[in-house]
């Protein structure tokens, strides 16, 4: 692996984590593979990438290309929100296409704002994406957070920060905001094996 420059450190951490990696073999083909893909391989993402590379199939991963493109992302769109979080492409088909639906059909925001934040697709559909969507869809409604902001950006941070940012700051919209919130949480953990846990 330093043949392709490949630090010391995201070796160490590799055989740490996923030793089963090392001993692939196709090892060499995932890193001629992520290292053209204009990943850096002294980085952790390298890493990642590798990882996400070699332990999905050639198949199943040309399967996801074509759900992400279902959804109007380009070849170009694909690789670099891969480059910007790698385990992306460790989501399920069925998830991809339940956080592509909400996003798109139920919140009416456009897919490619996606390309920008792919770690969304790590987050738990009912507990993070859900409740956070509705908060700042109705945000939007009500003029109280401008319609080019980044639509990802309250997904990225975590729940205390997101509270104070997104829901306590807007003092006479604060106490709806913090009730739609814990509804759309608590209907998560009260909802087992429902993929649409919110009303059509």
């Amino acid at each position: 692996m330093t043949d392709f420059g490949v630090s010391d450190n995201v070796i160490a951490r590799l055989i740490q984590s996923v030793p089963f990696l090392i001993c692939s073999k196709d090892l060499i083909k995932s890193l001629k593979e992520i290292k053209g893909l204009g990943f850096n391989p002294s980085t952790t993402t390298f890493g990642y990438a590798l990882l996400a590379n070699n332990c999905t199939r050639k198949n199943l991963w040309d399967e996801k290309v074509d759900v992400f493109k279902k959804w109007g992302w380009s070849d170009e769109d694909i690789i670099r929100a891969f480059r910007c979080h790698p385990d992306m492409m460790l989501t399920s088909n069925e998830k991809i296409n339940l956080v592509m639906s909400f996003w798109v059909n139920q919140l009416g925001w456009n897919s490619l704002a996606l390309t920008k934040g792919p770690h969304l697709f790590a987050h738990s559909f009912e507990k993070w994406i859900v409740p956070r969507g509705f908060v700042v869809q109705f945000l939007l409604m009500k003029g109280l957070r401008k319609k080019n902001a980044s639509l990802v950006t309250p997904f990225r941070c975590p729940e205390e920060l997101f509270l104070k940012k997104f829901v306590f700051s807007f003092e006479e919209e604060c106490d709806y905001l913090l009730k739609l919130y814990k509804e759309k949480k608590e209907l998560a953990y009260t909802t087992e094996n429902n993929s649409m846990p919110f009303p059509n």
